[in-house]
């Protein structure tokens, strides 16, 4: 060991501000008091040096705890512990040494040839200015002084030795443990003295209990062999509908779905702390959490634990402390009622609400009955999350009934993600229905949100072969079941019910009774399998053969009662033995039956037909919700007739329809009526939509009720409801849910969506300018996604516009089926263009022009012009392939060094590029044009030119040589001249005695000296007044804009309101789009608003450009020096218009008026703004005003218009309404 520190001075620069200390918290030192701290420090040093000497701690020592011999010298080893996080450990450190100095004088007088001091203390690292340093030049004066080399090891340097130590050494300490290590001693440190440890003690028997729990799958089936969740889980895929809104760069509000694979294998490796997984009902999200769980619980237990269930075969990345929670169990403890109970708590008794209603103190609670009653409190709680990591599940937000309860306990949730946020990351878990009713779900700020996806074919085959193997089939009535399968789910309403794991599950036991009569009917499904129940234990079981029908109506009752109960009380869907006893017997009363029957039909109701399980003792409950709810619904159907049997069903369905919570009994409802009944139904659905009470829910339920099939008995009927979701409203409103909602159900052929394509197309035919016209046509083929069937409609309505003002228009109409790939070449070459964004359209359409026509002229030219640089995978050809490889997208990719080429989302085009597809298109270009080879090494860094801008600036120049001087080329020029000049040194080839700007620009001139004379103002003058064609006006403004400093800015803007004013319209639209571009990437520096008050008198599209470059990206602002007209006035840029439509939302928040309202339809549909939950306290008035105009507002507003009219139609419960209109009779 080296005596005088190696950490030394070598000249003294400037002094710089102290920064605080850093703490590690790899090990939690201040948790082990001074005594075992220094306990700690002496096993690591006799770990490293045998011979060291250890004194006792807590005696007098004379200034040295231990001592080392070297030779006939000693080295003098002095722990330091502080509990406190020092502001200035330095100065504490000082202390401490002043506080040693006699004894140090001592020791060295007897012979000391080191003085060492080890402390918990944190420094930090920077050089020169850090505490380790400034302490190392204090240590090396006191040297001096005391005549003895002096060091310290600080908190990183015992980090470091107790890494290196033993295993042992650690779980010695298990009170300094967190993350890992925490982990690792929870899991083997049962192999040393550490058995008795309360916290490994606790947590033990919290997972072991808690394993027990999730061994199973919830939904109990007959005849099965084995209900063990391993043996029947498959692992459903997932899609990402959003990221955390903190971590989104690239993504729409409502972006594309990006398909993650499994579920479980995604969850167990995701990078985001925070998830809201989606998943329809039965759709397997609580056996996605079981089964997470139990992945994590499995590395806790050991094989000789007789583990009851099978180890999953997933293992984690990193182990986790693993807690699921039903949700339910939290709402109905913070109403004063204990979910674990034993037995539950009597209806009538007092509540005692608890004094802290927070989730750890839930956590507390669950932890102390599911650890066998041991103590936990909150701090414990804390303390346990602090240390280790955890993995939390909470089940079922959409099981939570009410409304306010739902909307507390998502801020609970909310509230405690952000509580942990400090600790050991925890990651949470939580699961819900889909959400149409704008219900409060956790914060997209910092949650990510998946939707769990319909079972794929190779899903569904492997769970038909566990479930097979889990019953025994084998031989063969396997190959017959397999037969049956294959050959009915063929059919399109078999496979819409086996994509859904519960009904997959209903299917197959069906098919194995049945053979091939089975039902395509989602109620039907249901319906036979309960009747097949039934037939069985008839057969057996004279109890159940002798009272059918009472035994049927009566678990329709408990499946009516128990869902109410769940909506008016807030229970978790639990009813004690006697209470359901009672309610047995109450209705038996009421209905004038035999009374004396409660016994028999309790048992067959619990036991026989297993419509009802026992998960806790002393209580029942439906095994899974779908099945409450499908017997909830057939109660209605079949006693909800009025006092005097006026009830009308379409009137059930509409109560049902307006409630969240009722939706998917609204589902089984339609599924029983009959044909006759059919056209009533829908009017009660078209009185809830004229309603207008909750917008999205109605639509969203039609939707269902189209797919679930009820309509298609009456085909008059169904082309009657399909019209109901052709207007406006409905197709903004469906559109999004199909965007963002995987599990959205498929509308079938014959099932409507033949019938609602029909209609859009016809609308949209009709009037091909308006702004939903492209909307319409997307959802027609959306749904049906037939090309010859499009085609058929399209090219006779775009040979009519060839040459027409509408032309274009149809053009665009032709985007979502590329459909003008497949327009004859005598006709494609017939095409005017006319208008700046002709030929992006065009290329968007899938235009195929050939080599050498006019038509590809037009189309490269327009490329080049920058005027199709947002058109998203352009149609192959010479100018496709231009735009595939040059798109400005790729090159601002480039310069952020990211997949991504937007630091906030607006609305460009993002679409990264894939090397084969790249290589294809130069392999495609280079036989076309030999210089195109030159092209392509101007892409790549040179020789020396690595972590330059040479790429940028050889490109363009490449580029220019080619094509001549052009827009792209000096886009792609000005990005590398934006780029950090950290990350980016100035580089690439220029040509002597070239100019920047003019006929013959120099484009690695212009990034050159764009850098170099960013913050000289008489060059940018000197450029402005040399170079007056509009080519060089438009680069100067898009170079300083995103390059120069502000006062450069400032100096200029008479110049560029000039310039601007004379610049034809295509080279504005491209340089609003550049600048935009440039804006969004975050790659240039930002300036104040200043230059917005000064610009605030000048035109409209000076202000746009300036508006792009001023202010926090992350922050909209309300660009007060505007007026709101001028803001209206931006939104002819399209895309390019965001600080318009940011600030008009801003503003519309803050002091929402009918004009602010009217200038957000300025915007168009497609403004990309983020509403926030302000707008849930804006007028409703000017929330209707918005939903009357859908084909105008963005549609973000849209929703938070919806929303907040939603919200503000209070609903009282179903089961209020029933009773005040009698809806079972006097």
């Amino acid at each position: 060991m080296s005596a005088p520190s190696a950490r030394r001075r070598l000249g003294r620069p400037p002094a710089r501000p102290r920064p605080t200390s850093s703490n590690s918290w790899k090990y939690l030192y201040e948790r082990l008091g001074d005594k075992r701290f220094q306990q700690l420090c002496n096993t690591l040093l006799a770990t490293e040096f045998p011979d060291v000497v250890c004194f006792p701690v807590g005696q007098k020592d004379g200034g040295r705890d231990a001592v080392r011999k070297n030779g006939g010298n000693a080295i003098i080893y002095q722990v330091k512990w502080t509990g406190d996080r020092l502001q200035n450990p330095l100065s504490w450190l000082k202390a401490a040494i002043d506080g040693e100095a006699e004894n140090i004088r001592r020791l060295v007088a007897d012979g000391a040839s080191a003085y060492y001091l080890m402390t918990c203390v944190a420094g930090t690292s920077e050089y020169w200015s850090g505490t380790m340093n400034q302490l190392d030049e204090e240590l090396a004066r006191q040297s001096k002084i005391f005549g003895t080399p002096m060091e310290c090891w600080w908190q990183a340097d015992i980090d470091a030795r107790v890494d290196k130590a033993p295993t042992e050494v650690k779980w010695a300490y298990p009170d300094m443990l967190a993350g890992p290590d925490l982990i690792r001693y929870m899991i083997e440190a049962d192999r040393v003295a550490a058995r008795d440890d309360e916290l490994r003690t606790l947590l033990l028997k919290v997972i072991a209990t808690q394993w027990d729990e999730d061994a199973k799958v919830k939904f109990k089936q007959v005849d099965l062999d084995s209900r063990d969740l391993v043996d029947l889980f498959v692992d459903v895929e997932a899609n990402r509908i959003s990221a955390p809104r903190a971590m989104v760069s690239t993504l729409h509000e409502v972006g594309e779905r990006t398909a993650l694979g499994g579920a479980a294998q995604y969850l167990l490796k995701t990078p985001a702390r925070m998830t809201l997984v989606r998943g329809e009902p039965g759709q397997g999200k609580s056996t996605l959490g079981q089964y997470l769980c139990q992945t994590h619980r499995a590395q806790y237990l050991r094989d000789e634990d007789n583990l009851d269930g099978k180890r999953p075969t997933l293992v984690p990345e990193q182990p986790r402390f693993p807690i699921r929670i039903d949700l339910r169990d939290f709402a109905q403890w913070i109403d004063g009622v204990d979910p674990f109970a034993d037995p539950l708590m009597p209806s009538g008794a007092p509540r005692r609400r608890p004094k802290s209603p927070s989730l750890e103190g839930f956590l507390a609670h669950l932890l102390h009955t599911r650890s066998g009653r041991r103590k936990v409190t909150v701090e414990m709680v804390h303390d346990i999350l602090a240390r280790m990591p955890a993995l939390i599940v909470f089940d079922g937000l959409d099981e939570i009934a009410r409304e306010t309860v739902r909307t507390w306990v998502v801020k609970q949730i909310d509230e405690f993600v952000a509580r942990t946020a400090g600790w050991i990351a925890p990651q949470v878990i939580v699961t819900t229905r889909p959400n149409a009713s704008s219900l409060a779900e956790p914060s997209p700020e910092v949650f990510e949100i998946i939707s769990l996806a319909r079972l794929s074919p190779a899903l569904r085959a492997a769970y038909l072969r566990k479930w097979a193997d889990a019953r025994s089939i084998r031989g063969q009535d396997r190959r017959a079941l397999q037969s049956t399968f294959d050959s009915r789910s063929a059919e399109p309403h078999i496979a819409q019910l086996a994509d859904n794991p519960m009904q997959l599950t209903i299917l197959l036991y069906l098919m194995q009774k049945r053979g091939d009569s089975v039902p395509t009917g989602r109620t039907d499904l249901y319906r036979s399998y309960m009747e097949t129940f039934l037939d069985r234990e008839a057969v057996k079981t004279p109890a159940v053969h002798d009272h059918r029908k009472d035994l049927e109506e009566v678990t329709a009752f408990l499946g009516w009662h128990l869902q109410s109960l769940a909506e008016t009380q807030g229970t978790n869907g639990q009813m004690a033995t006697r209470a359901i006893r009672k309610a047995i017997n109450g209705y038996l009363f009421d209905a004038d039956k035999d009374t004396t029957l409660v016994d028999d039909l309790f048992t067959a109701v619990t036991d026989r037909v297993w419509a009802l399980a026992s998960k806790v003792q002393g209580t029942f409950e439906f095994d899974v919700q779908p099945i409450r709810e499908f017997f909830a619904a057939r109660y209605l159907y079949e006693f909800a007739e009025g006092a005097r049997g006026t009830l009308l069903r379409s009137m059930v369905l509409a109560h049902l329809i307006r409630r969240p919570y009722w939706l998917n009994t609204s589902r089984f409802y339609a599924g029983f009526v009959t044909p006759n009944e059919v056209a009533g139904l829908l009017e009660g659905v078209e009185e809830e939509m004229e309603a207008g009470r909750h917008p999205a829910q109605a639509r969203m339920a039609l939707w269902a009720l189209l797919a679930d099939g009820v309509f298609a008995v009456r085909p008059k009927t169904q082309r009657r409801a399909t019209a109901l979701l052709s207007d406006d409203l409905s197709v903004r409103l469906l559109t999004h849910a199909l965007t963002s909602d995987a599990n959205l159900a498929v509308l079938a052929p014959d099932r409507g969506a033949v019938q609602l394509a029909d209609a859009l197309l016809d609308d949209a035919a009709a009037t091909p300018r308006s702004p939903l016209a492209v909307e319409r046509v997307q959802l027609a083929h959306r749904i049906v996604p037939d090309r010859a069937r499009f085609d058929a409609w399209w090219i006779p309505h775009m040979t009519k516009a060839l040459g027409t003002a509408d032309e274009v228009p149809w053009l665009r109409l032709g985007v979502p089926a590329k459909a003008a790939e497949r327009l004859p070449i005598d006709l494609a070459a017939q095409l005017r263009l006319d208008g700046v964004d002709a030929g992006q359209v065009a290329l968007n359409a899938g235009v195929i022009a050939p080599a050498g026509s006019e038509l590809e002229v037009r189309l490269v030219r327009a490329v080049l012009d920058g005027l199709c640089s947002e058109a998203a995978s352009p149609a192959s050809g010479f100018a496709g392939d231009l735009l595939r490889l040059l798109a400005p997208q790729h090159f601002i990719r480039k310069a952020r060094d990211a997949d991504t080429a937007y630091a906030i989302p607006v609305g460009h085009v993002d679409e990264p590029e894939i090397a084969e597809q790249r290589q294809t298109v130069l392999r495609r270009l280079k036989a076309r044009d030999a210089e195109f080879e030159g092209l392509q090494a101007a892409l790549r860094f040179g020789k020396g030119q690595s972590g330059t801008t040479s790429p940028w600036g050889n490109t363009a120049r490449a580029l220019c040589a080619m094509f001549g001087p052009c827009w792209l080329a000096a886009e792609i020029a000005v990005i590398g001249a934006a780029s950090s000049d950290t990350r980016w040194r100035t580089g690439g080839d220029i040509t002597p005695r070239s100019q920047p700007f003019g006929s013959q620009p120099d484009y690695g001139r212009l990034l050159e000296e764009v850098r170099l004379n960013r913050g000289r103002a008489a060059w940018w003058h000197q450029q402005h007044d040399a170079h007056d064609d509009p080519l060089s006006r438009g680069t100067w403004i898009l170079a300083m804009l995103a390059v120069a400093h502000k006062h450069v800015i400032l100096d200029s803007l008479d110049r560029l309101d000039t310039a601007i004013r004379t610049l034809p319209a295509p080279t504005v639209t491209a340089l609003a789009m550049s600048s935009s571009r440039l804006a969004a990437s975050g790659l240039g520096r930002r300036i104040d608003a200043q230059a917005l008050t000064a610009i605030a008198s000048a035109s409209v599209e000076s202000a746009l450009l300036v508006a792009h470059h001023v202010g926090d990206l992350k922050q909209p602002l309300d660009l007060a020096p505007l007026t709101a007209e001028s803001l209206g006035q931006m939104g002819r840029f399209g895309v390019a218009a965001w600080p318009a439509a940011r600030a008009l939302t801003v503003r519309t928040r803050n002091t929402p008026t009918t004009e602010l309202v009217d200038l957000l339809g300025t915007q168009g549909t497609t403004a990309v703004v983020r509403v926030g939950s302000g707008a849930d306290r804006m007028p409703v008035e000017l929330m209707r005003s918005i939903m009357a105009e859908p084909q105008r507002h963005p549609l973000p507003w849209l929703l938070a218009a919806e929303r907040r009219i939603s919200q503000t139609a209070n609903e009282p419960h179903l089961a209020v309404v029933a009773e005040q209109e009698r809806w079972f009779g006097e």
